[in-house]
């Protein structure tokens, strides 16, 4: 027996009560620059929408433009993810309705992937050979008669009617500006020169719409949107049918063309401007119409002023077939992927990255994209569906409402789950 069971029996009552007030005592508040900086600007887009139901001071943090910018800057400095667009190729209407189905993945050094579907918009479909590129956080999508504007990560799109041919998204990194270049002036009606639209999408002159001309030329391929210009291929028939590179300056509106060696822009030979170390470049296939891809060459502007171009050959270790290049990754690899999905009993989508420097050609299985029966089945998807890749895709939260102020002839819809 103890000695002193009186005193034992005294300093349980006291522990057991220190406990209980210890219990009570609420855990301090997280600060303001630690749940910012080391919770909020690591998690998912989806989760980080999510996160504004916990209370109003998350969502006021969330809602905030420095919190906006933070987030974006944190996922361009340690995200590297993908976007993979497409539409269903319906043939019946009525039993199964257009969707335009927008992907998004984290790219992976290994042979193997995930994508998980960001966003089902109805109503909306994908043409041959149309990009929807991945712009500053969003995604653009042009269909002849309406330019549509997602942002994959709050769910939300913006729709804006056409009022020409072709319109692309530009980004204009001084002014943290989007503005829409709408080609108004078609082929057909052609007079020496071509008519623009510019729409500015929020920030000063929100809503505004100005014209801007050019001399005449005609659109190869989609443009590429980067460090604020907006670059078409394009060949220009009232300069001896040569090849050039509209180039549209996203801040100051203007529109000027950089001249090209005739085997930088090839027709029908799925050529692709890309980025490319930080200079613009050109992708050209070498193209065989039995087997598919052998190599390709790779052109690069070195001097914008002069223009002054170089170029290396690459021969591939096996032929890729229906493919195009829409990009590199983080790591410099040439990206290609499929123009469209695969069918058969394993509808299975795959990327490819290529090393020029190691000459190595890597495959990769992307799960998630359309690749079980069921999907397609519930979707209609049974037809040629045309793919669209984006790599270096940056998550966004910024909400689109702030770039539809001032637009009377847009549309705008929030598809929360």
């Amino acid at each position: 027996m103890s000695r002193f069971p009186e005193n034992q029996k005294k300093l349980k009552l006291e522990s057991t009560r220190e406990d209980n007030e210890s219990d009570k005592k609420e855990d301090p508040p997280i600060p303001f620059e630690v749940l910012e900086a080391e919770i909020l600007t690591r998690l998912p887009a989806k989760s980080v929408m999510r996160s504004r139901c916990v209370s109003k001071m998350w969502s006021s943090i969330i809602r905030s433009q420095r919190f906006t910018d933070s987030y974006y800057a944190m996922s361009s400095a340690t995200r590297s993810r993908f976007i993979v667009t497409f539409s269903n190729q319906v043939i019946n209407l009525r039993r199964d309705p257009r969707h335009l189905f927008i992907f998004s993945g984290e790219e992976s050094s290994s042979s193997s992937a995930a994508a998980n579907l960001d966003m089902t918009i109805p109503s909306l479909n994908l043409n041959y050979l149309a990009k929807c590129p991945s712009v500053h956080g969003l995604v653009a999508c042009c269909n002849l008669t309406k330019f549509t504007i997602c942002n994959p990560g709050t769910r939300q799109v913006l729709t804006i009617p056409c009022n020409g041919f072709i319109t692309s998204l530009g980004y204009d990194p001084v002014d943290d500006q989007f503005k829409a270049l709408t080609m108004v002036t078609t082929p057909s009606n052609d007079r020496g020169f071509i008519v623009h639209e510019v729409v500015r999408l929020g920030g000063q002159g929100g809503g505004s719409r100005v014209k801007v001309t050019s001399p005449s030329y005609r659109p190869l391929t989609d443009a590429l949107c980067f460090n604020g210009f907006v670059y078409c291929p394009a060949w220009a028939p009232r300069q001896s049918m040569n090849t050039v590179i509209v180039c549209f300056d996203v801040r100051n509106e203007t529109i000027s063309f950089i001249t090209t060696p005739p085997d930088v822009l090839l027709w029908q030979s799925h050529t692709s401007l890309i980025e490319y170390k930080g200079k613009l470049a050109s992708v050209v296939p070498h193209q065989d119409p039995l087997s598919g891809i052998r190599g390709f060459d790779l052109w690069m502007l070195d001097d914008v002023d002069k223009p002054e171009w170089s170029m290396q050959s690459f021969v591939l270790p096996y032929v890729l077939v229906h493919v195009t290049s829409p990009g590199t990754n983080k790591a410099g690899e040439i990206i290609f992927a499929p123009r469209k999905l695969s069918h058969g009993p394993e509808p299975f989508f795959y990327l490819f990255y290529y090393n020029v420097e190691t000459k190595h050609l890597r495959k990769v299985r992307i799960h998630g994209v359309a690749d079980d029966q069921a999907f397609r089945s519930r979707y209609g998807i049974v037809t040629d569906c045309y793919v669209s890749v984006s790599p270096l895709h940056v998550e966004s939260i910024a909400s689109l409402k702030q770039y539809s102020s001032g637009l009377d002839f847009c549309q705008r819809y929030d598809y929360l789950k």
